[in-house]
């Protein structure tokens, strides 16, 4: 029985010495910090110890193989242990370090020199800005849209980074630049430098950037009203706005789609039982009219009565039914108005500015707060709302 033990707990430590034998770094966001690891067979749970930078430890019980728990920025060990049938540790792996790292929204500040000549391209340049990481990802496209092959990026600190391009494929054109940080935090900027063969076309193309970048935003966002008029809520997932207006469209739709199909349910039940009556009236009628019988005579006569009941309720269901068709429809015009004139942040270009400029359009509910603006019967106050549409620019 020890023996058998002894190999299950020599097994355990195997696995956890090979699952855990390496650390990559962990990205904090609100949702706190996952770790997660391969699941150990037989184990009736796990303890995970975590020891900051000053050695405080704290413990966490799972059963599971991950967890989610909040940390600040720093660095951290980690060790997991298996637990046995009576919750007690069986044995640890070893501590394992491992950094959190914010991920925040990389900044790009505009270069002292963005206009080249092809044969005056430099192999390597700099990008200034802010929020550098080593998973910062750099994407570089020419006017056409095809990405700049990028030999190498070489970070300085969080506010430099070198990038090497390989200078036999250089781009001509206007080059846009997108940064890429984890947890879906980017930043593009359109015509970060301009690359032609003589001066006259290089004049020619920053005549043309510049036009177009004093155009500023557009009014209607075509892309995302068309997502959101595929599928509600997929232009406002394409904007990046907040989970609640991704969320609220598609929600509000599935509701209102759902009572409509119930309307439209009722109203044919309603109609097919104002057919039947309407034929067993002509039935009736006929079988009277050729014998005479006096009982089918009142039975025609009372399916007779009860055709107008059925009629006024069939007509009730189709009023219903168009209510939720109407209200199904509003809910998904918002949408399409929601994602199309009201997109989310978009940076836009100042002329005489380095740093970009973030837009983001405004729709809220306010609300004053002098109580002695308003009073009704009861000597009850009332609160003045409006409601405010504008533009929020932020630096």
């Amino acid at each position: 029985m020890l023996s058998k033990r002894f190999q299950k707990s020599n097994t355990i430590t195997a696995l956890l010495v090979g699952f855990l034998i390496f650390s990559l770094p962990l990205f904090a966001k609100e949702e706190g910090v996952k770790l997660e690891w391969r699941p150990i067979p037989d184990a009736g749970g796990y303890q995970v110890e975590i020891k900051d930078s000053r050695g405080k430890i704290t413990r966490e019980k799972t059963n599971g193989s991950q967890i989610q728990i909040e940390l600040p920025p720093g660095a951290y060990e980690h060790r997991i242990g298996v637990l046995n049938k009576y919750g007690r540790v069986s044995v640890f792996s070893a501590w394992i370090p491992f950094e959190v790292i914010l991920s925040q929204k990389p900044e790009v500040i505009a270069t002292d020199k963005n206009k080249f000549l092809s044969k005056d391209m430099p192999e390597s340049f700099e990008i200034k800005g802010k929020h550098f990481t080593e998973a910062t990802k750099v994407i570089l496209k020419d006017s056409k849209g095809n990405e700049i092959p990028i030999k190498s990026i070489d970070l300085k600190n969080s506010e430099t980074m070198v990038v090497t391009i390989d200078k036999k494929k250089s781009p001509e054109g206007a080059v846009s630049l997108r940064l890429e940080n984890p947890r879906n935090k980017s930043t593009e900027k359109e015509n970060y430098f301009l690359v032609a063969e003589t001066e006259d076309e290089l004049a020619a193309l920053e005549s043309k950037s510049s036009n177009s970048g004093s155009s500023g935003p557009s009014i209607f966002d075509l892309g995302a009203a068309a997502r959101s008029a595929v599928l509600p809520g997929w232009g406002q997932y394409y904007q990046k706005k907040s989970t609640f207006r991704t969320a609220i469209f598609p929600s509000l739709i599935f509701v209102a789609g759902g009572y409509a199909a119930a309307r439209g349910s009722s109203y044919l039940s309603a109609t097919h039982e104002l057919d039947a009556a309407r034929q067993s009236n002509i039935l009736y009628n006929s079988a009277f009219l050729q014998s005479g019988d006096p009982a089918l005579f009142n039975l025609a006569l009372y399916n007779y009565t009860q055709i107008s009941p059925k009629y006024s309720h069939a007509v009730g269901e189709y009023n219903q039914l168009g209510v939720a068709l109407g209200v199904l429809g509003f809910f998904y015009l918002i949408n399409v108005i929601d994602a199309g004139f009201f997109p989310g942040p978009k940076q836009v270009k100042i002329e005489g500015t380095d740093t970009p400029v973030t837009v983001s359009p405004i729709l809220r509910n306010a609300r004053e707060s002098d109580r002695a603006a308003t009073y009704a019967s009861g000597n009850s106050y009332l609160l003045q709302q409006r409601m405010e549409l504008g533009v929020e620019f932020a630096w």
